[in-house]
C-alpha cells in the first residue's frame, strides 16, 4: 500500500487534512482548517492573506512547502520567504501564520530510521533575526535535520501565541531539559503583599515562602528546567495590561535569581488549566527539541481542591485546576506547603471532581424512543446533555418520521409550537429539543398533544450538571458549532428543575444516558481529560 501524508493541527481543532501525492493543496481560512481569521483568505494564491501551498511526495517522504500570502508563514519556528519552495519531512511544523495555526506533517506509515527525505537547498530563514553568518548557518542546518540547536537562552525573550491566548517568557540562562519542574505562580511562588486574594496592582506581590529561591536553585543543580504555568484571565478580559504583567514576570524572575520559562494563559481555551495546551507547547516547541521524560517531572500548585480549614484558619482552595492538570498529564503533584515546607498532605481533606470523564461509557441507542404511534416526544435536560445529538439520531433512525423543533433555532416556544402543529398535521411525530426544566415549560407540550389528540412522552437526559458543563467546555475547545453556555444558565436550569412525572400528562418517561461520539481518537483523548476547574 502506498504511503499517505497528512497535515495534523497541533491543537487538534480539526481533522487531519490529507495531502494527496503530487497534488497541490492550499490551506488558509476554511471549514477544513477551522481558521476564521478574516485576514486569512479562502482564495488560493491571494496576496492579501497568509495561505500556504503544500505538495506531498509520498515516495520520497517529503513535502514541498510554499508561502503564498504577504503575511509570513513559518516552518519549525522560522519565517518563510514568499513564493520560495522548501522541502520538508515527517514531523516538520508548519505555521500558517508565523507562531499561529501550527500544523504537523505526518506520513503514514512514518519513514523508517534509515529512510530520509531528499531535501532541496533552502534559503536561510529569519535573516533579520540573525547577527552573524555562523548563526545563520546553524539555523539552516537545524531546519535540514528537523531539530533545534540545544543551548541556553542568551537573553530574555517574549513570545506571543495564537494572538495573545498564550504568552511565553524565557529568561536568560534557561536550558532545555528532559526534567521539568513546573509551578503555578499565584499562591505558589508568590502571594500578595496586601493580604487580599487578588493583587491590587502589578506590584502587589512577594515571594510566598522563604525557601522558594533556595528550592528552585537546588532543582537547577539536579538538571531541572524551571517552568511556570499560570492562568491569567484578567489579561484576556482587559483588566490587566500585558505590558504591565510582563514587567511583573520579569521582576519575579529577577527577585528569585533563577532562569525561568513562564507560560501565561489569558483566554478560556485549550491553554487554560486544567487543559494541557501550555504543556503541549512546552514539550513540542519550547524545549529545544529535547524529549521530556514525564516520570522525572512534577507540577506544584495551590489549586488542589483542599476544603475549608484544611489547615487552621485556611480557606478552601479556589479550584482544583492545578491538581487536575497534573492528573491529565500523568505528573506527580505537590501542594506549595508540601514542596517548599515539607508538610505532609496525608490528612489534608480534598474535594473530588463531581464528574469523572474517564468513566463515561458508550450506551446503545434505546429503540423504545421511537414509537409506532404519532406523538410529541419532549426532551428534558441541561444544555450540553446530548439532546440535539439524540434528536438527530431519532430523526435518522425513524427515516425522518420524527422531526425536531428547537427553540435555539426558531427563537421562541410559540414558534416551536406553531411548527410542531404543522408537522403533526402532516402526519409527522415531533421532538421538542429544548431544556424544559419545569412543569410550566412542559405543560405547553402536553396541552398541545391533548389538543392534537396524539400521545406525549418524555425523554429525560441523565447527564448531571457537571457532566453537561464538561460537554459544553469540550464543544468550546473543539470549536464545535454550538454557542458556548455560561454558568448562569446551568445554575438557572438546576434551580428551576422539577422531575417530570406521568401526572403531567406523559404516557411514559424514558431516562436517556449520554452516549459520547467522537470524530477521532484525539478528540476522545481530550474529552477524557478533566476540563472543568472544579
Amino acid at each position: 500500500m502506498m504511503r499517505q501524508c497528512f497535515l495534523r493541527c497541533l491543537l487538534d481543532t480539526h481533522a487531519p487534512i490529507k495531502l494527496i501525492h503530487n497534488v497541490e493543496t492550499v490551506i488558509g481560512r476554511s471549514k477544513a482548517t477551522k481558521i476564521k481569521d478574516s485576514s486569512c483568505s479562502r482564495q488560493q494564491g491571494t496576496c492579501s492573506s497568509f495561505t500556504v501551498s503544500l505538495k506531498a511526495d509520498c515516495i520520497e517522504c517529503s513535502v514541498e512547502l510554499t508561502q503564498l500570502g504577504v503575511n509570513p508563514s513559518g516552518l519549525d519556528g522560522f519565517a518563510l520567504k514568499k513564493n520560495v519552495p522548501y522541502k520538508v519531512g515527517h514531523g516538520s511544523k508548519v505555521e500558517v501564520l508565523l507562531n499561529n495555526y501550527i500544523h504537523i506533517i505526518e506520513f503514514d506509515p512514518p519513514p523508517e530510521d534509515g529512510e530520509k527525505p531528499k531535501h532541496s537547498s533552502k534559503r536561510k530563514l529569519d535573516d533579520e533575526e540573525t547577527t552573524t553568518a555562523q548563526s545563520k548557518k546553524m539555523k539552516a542546518e537545524n531546519l535540514d535535520t528537523g531539530s533545534e540547536h540545544i543551548e541556553e537562552a542568551l537573553e530574555d525573550t517574549w513570545d506571543e501565541i495564537d494572538r495573545g491566548e498564550l504568552y511565553i517568557f524565557t529568561a536568560k540562562g534557561v536550558k532545555p531539559s528532559k526534567k521539568i519542574a513546573a509551578f503555578d505562580m499565584d499562591g505558589t511562588l508568590i502571594k500578595t503583599k496586601s493580604g487580599k486574594v487578588h493583587p491590587v496592582d502589578i506590584n502587589d506581590w512577594q515571594i510566598a515562602f522563604p525557601t522558594v529561591a533556595h528550592k528552585l536553585k537546588e532543582l537547577l543543580t539536579q538538571d531541572y528546567k524551571i517552568v511556570i504555568l499560570s492562568n491569567q484571565a484578567p489579561i484576556g478580559n482587559g483588566r490587566v495590561k500585558i505590558k504591565d504583567f510582563k514587567k511583573k514576570i520579569e521582576g519575579i524572575t529577577t527577585k528569585l535569581d533563577v532562569p525561568i520559562q513562564a507560560y501565561i494563559a489569558t483566554g478560556k481555551g485549550f491553554y487554560r488549566k486544567p487543559a494541557t495546551g501550555m504543556w503541549k507547547i512546552l514539550t513540542e516547541r519550547k524545549n529545544g527539541g529535547l524529549e521530556i521524560v514525564k516520570e522525572d517531572c512534577f507540577y506544584c500548585g495551590d489549586a488542589a481542591g483542599r476544603t475549608a480549614n484544611w489547615a487552621p484558619g485556611k480557606k478552601k482552595d479556589h479550584s482544583m485546576a492545578d491538581k487536575l492538570m497534573a492528573e491529565n498529564l500523568g505528573l506527580k503533584f505537590y501542594t506549595p506547603e508540601q514542596f517548599f515546607l515539607g508538610h505532609s498532605i496525608a490528612n489534608v481533606p480534598m474535594s473530588k471532581p463531581e464528574f469523572i470523564p474517564k468513566d463515561v461509557k458508550s450506551e446503545p441507542f434505546n429503540d423504545n424512543l421511537i414509537s409506532t404511534k404519532k406523538e410529541i416526544l419532549v426532551f428534558v435536560g441541561y444544555p450540553g446533555s446530548g439532546k440535539s445529538f439524540l434528536a438527530k439520531q431519532i430523526e435518522k433512525k425513524s427515516n425522518h418520521q420524527y422531526v425536531a423543533v428547537c427553540r435555539d433555532v426558531l427563537g421562541s416556544w410559540q414558534k416551536c409550537a406553531a411548527e410542531a402543529t404543522k408537522l403533526l398535521e402532516r402526519g409527522k411525530s415531533v421532538i421538542v429539543d429544548s431544556t424544559n426544566p419545569d412543569i410550566e415549560s412542559r405543560s405547553r407540550w402536553t396541552s398541545l398533544a391533548k389538543q392534537m389528540k396524539v400521545e406525549c412522552r418524555c425523554a429525560k437526559m441523565a447527564a448531571t450538571k457537571a457532566h453537561a458543563q464538561h460537554n459544553n467546555k469540550f464543544r468550546e475547545l473543539m470549536k464545535i458549532n454550538h454557542v458556548p453556555v455560561n454558568d448562569i444558565v446551568f445554575h438557572t436550569y438546576k434551580n428551576k428543575f422539577t422531575d417530570p412525572t406521568p401526572s403531567e400528562g406523559f404516557t411514559e418517561i424514558i431516562e436517556v444516558k449520554f452516549n459520547p461520539c467522537f470524530e477521532d481518537q484525539e478528540a476522545e483523548k481530550i474529552y477524557r481529560m478533566y476540563l472543568l476547574e472544579k
